[in-house]
């Protein structure tokens, strides 16, 4: 089987039968208060929805329901990753199926590591790319 690349090695891993996927929690943008998690308040159905502007998740949350699952034991739980963590995004890696036998041993036990940051994570500053 071939090994992903880019983002794909970083959100899944399919190298053996159990296809883990790495996961972004929006409870802890929502803890820690992450200056790039943004609210928005539809007018059409008056609902409020709140989603990351870098896209580490895609889909849009709507608070009130977001909100009623923190409440509840399990909590809201994470979403898929879609793009490259920023260093404070909480994340993990679940797996998709569980089983018995060679197939379902891990093979890529590295991937359930915190990805490493690529080149540029961190605070954007325009002047980086000025000469001084």
């Amino acid at each position: 089987m071939r090994a992903p690349s880019g983002i794909e090695s970083v959100r899944e891993c399919r190298q053996c039968c159990a296809f883990c996927d790495r996961l972004v929690y929006p409870a802890g943008c929502v803890e820690a208060q992450c200056p790039f998690l943004y609210f928005y308040d539809d007018e059409a159905s008056g609902r409020r929805y709140m989603g990351c502007l870098h896209k580490v998740f895609r889909g849009e949350i709507d608070v009130e329901l977001f909100e009623q699952a923190q409440r509840t034991r399990q909590g809201f739980g994470g979403m898929r990753l879609a793009a490259h963590p920023l260093p404070l995004c909480r994340t993990g890696v679940e797996r998709a199926y569980y089983g018995s036998g060679p197939a379902f041993e891990c093979v890529n036990p590295d991937f359930w590591q915190e990805p490493d940051p690529l080149p540029g994570d961190g605070a954007f500053d325009l002047r980086d790319g000025l000469d001084r």
